[in-house]
C-alpha cells in the first residue's frame, strides 16, 4: 500500500543522507547564478534557494517553482508564470565556476555554470 511504500522510501532516504560524503549536492547553488545555455544561445538564470525554492530570470520573463532530489535526479517544477511539469536531470554536486553538459526543458541538451554571486 502507499503508506508502506512512503516508509520505505523514508527509510532509504535516511540511509543515504546518513553517509558524511552525502552533503548538500546543490550547497554551491545557493546565493550564487546557476546559468542554463540553449544551443541557440538563449539564457536562463536560476536562482536555487535551500528551502526549496527557486527564482528563474530568461528571455521569457521570470519564473518561480520549487525543487527537490528524487533519487539520483534533481527536479525543478515551475509553479508560475504558469505551472510546467517537472524537468528532472541527473543530480550533481558542482563548485562555483564549473561548467558541465545537462539536459534542459523538453530534453534539449544545454551547459550549466555556477556563477559567484546573484
Amino acid at each position: 500500500n502507499s503508506n508502506m511504500r512512503l516508509l520505505a522510501t523514508v527509510a532509504l532516504a535516511a540511509a543515504m543522507l546518513a553517509g558524511p560524503a552525502l552533503a548538500d549536492p546543490m550547497a554551491t547553488a545557493y546565493g550564487n547564478t546557476v546559468v542554463i545555455t540553449y544551443g541557440d544561445g538563449t539564457t536562463v538564470n536560476l536562482y536555487v534557494n535551500e528551502d526549496g525554492t527557486y527564482t528563474g530570470s530568461s528571455p521569457a520573463g521570470e519564473s518561480a517553482g520549487t525543487w527537490a532530489i528524487s533519487g539520483s535526479q534533481t527536479c525543478f517544477t515551475q509553479a508560475s508564470p504558469e505551472p510546467t511539469p517537472p524537468s528532472c536531470s541527473k543530480t550533481v554536486s558542482k563548485d562555483v565556476g564549473e561548467s558541465w553538459q545537462s539536459t534542459g526543458q523538453g530534453g534539449a541538451p544545454v551547459t550549466v555554470t555556477i556563477q559567484a554571486g546573484r
